[in-house]
């Protein structure tokens, strides 16, 4: 059975300004305790896997604004 996001939210927030616990919560709503934990983890900020970029966002659009018919190639020939 899925929930919708806004039901999710509410029972994280809920849980806060009550100070619920998983269980508490999870008999007043009728969930499962792990699924209240998955949705508590799933609103955690995780950070960025991956690299950093090496061209920045507005050097890219400045490129694309001064160059729109440029092939991807010849983008990368530019910044190297």
């Amino acid at each position: 059975m899925g929930y919708s996001k806004d039901f999710k939210d509410k029972v994280i927030e809920i849980m806060a300004r009550d100070q619920l616990s998983v269980r508490k919560a999870a008999q007043h709503f009728g969930v499962c305790t792990r699924t209240i934990q998955l949705w508590k983890k799933s609103t955690e900020i995780k950070p960025i896997p991956g690299r950093p970029a090496k061209i920045s966002k507005e050097q890219i659009l400045k490129d694309v604004e001064q160059y729109p018919d440029d092939y991807i190639s010849e983008r990368a020939e530019r910044f190297g």
